[in-house]
């Protein structure tokens, strides 16, 4: 009786601290606001236009062809995840749920509200159940986590040397921070080679991937990220070499990813422009948030009401 209490108590402990949760990106986007007014508060309108007019043609169509091809990495997540709760769908529809639910989930935030109720909504009419659904997201979340690791282990050995102004990292301690980065990488692996037996998590088995998967996922997650990468340092028309570009993004975006904000908005501006001090970097940056978070907000919510509108009509 006491243990069903104690379990009852503990239930209700994990719910309360699931709503607050919610709470978090609620109260960490002004510290958002306030870094990306701290990253512009001395650039004026005239300004912020001339540096976007100033970006090359050539690196603004460079940077759109990354951007897709990130986005088109990410709906590969979504096909290998559905594959791995034992289903398969045509790759129109990963690829229509994916891009709704990140196009919208980068710029809102709070994964667990919006990519990941998104995906629910869209998988479950395609047959898939709560809780497999559930598993297709920590499968795409640790896929995300592979290839940020993937990314920069190769990063910082391959130039350990990397300056970012104010970041400063020796060579060895580099080289040190990227072959760990990668040593876990190949322990996943390693893992999902080697592990027969599922792991628990509140009650819900989840087992490994075979070796195949969890390979794919390593080389995607970083294929991804890679272009990501590339789509900033398109903008910055090379102004700095790409390993620097894919340290100061990756650092970036661990430090969005930590602080919660919602779609890293200015924590993300203001962490690049403090490690990088070369090119055209506000022009950039601004590029940056409309190519890779505007554009596709605008285009994943004008197809989930193309989607709701044909559910309608087709029920």
């Amino acid at each position: 009786m006491a243990k069903t209490q104690g379990t009852q108590h503990a239930g209700k402990r994990q719910g309360a601290l699931k709503k607050l949760s919610v709470l978090i990106p609620v109260v960490m986007l002004p510290l958002g606001a306030w870094l990306g007014y701290r990253t512009f508060a001395d650039k004026s309108m005239a300004d912020i236009w001339e540096a976007l007019l100033g970006i090359p043609s050539l690196s603004l169509a460079l940077a759109v062809g990354c951007a897709a091809a990130s986005y088109l990495c990410l709906t590969l997540f979504d096909t290998m995840g559905v594959r791995y709760v034992g289903h398969k769908l045509p790759y129109r529809q990963t690829a229509l749920t994916s891009f709704i639910s990140l196009g919208i989930g980068h710029t809102v935030g709070v994964a667990v509200l919006s990519s990941g109720t998104l995906r629910y909504r869209l998988y479950s009419g395609f047959g898939l159940s709560a809780t497999e659904v559930g598993k297709v997201v920590l499968f795409c979340g640790l896929t995300v986590g592979l290839g940020l690791l993937g990314l920069a282990g190769i990063a910082l050995l391959w130039r350990p040397d990397i300056n970012l102004g104010s970041f400063a990292l020796a060579p060895m301690a580099a080289r040190g921070v990227g072959a760990l980065c990668l040593l876990l990488v190949a322990a996943y692996v390693l893992l999902a080679w080697r592990r027969d037996k599922p792991f628990s998590i509140r009650g819900h088995a989840f087992e490994m991937p075979d070796v195949k998967t969890a390979a794919g996922q390593v080389l995607i997650g970083t294929m991804n990220f890679a272009f990501v990468a590339s789509t900033l340092h398109h903008l910055l028309a090379g102004a700095v070499p790409y390993s620097e570009t894919v340290t100061s993004y990756v650092l970036a975006n661990i430090t969005g990813l930590v602080s919660h904000v919602p779609g890293g908005i200015g924590v993300l501006e203001y962490v690049i422009s403090s490690l990088v001090t070369k090119g055209n970097v506000v022009g950039a940056l601004i590029a940056f948030r409309i190519l890779y978070f505007l554009v596709p907000l605008i285009l994943a919510i004008t197809l989930l009401i193309a989607t709701e509108l044909f559910r309608l009509r087709k029920g």
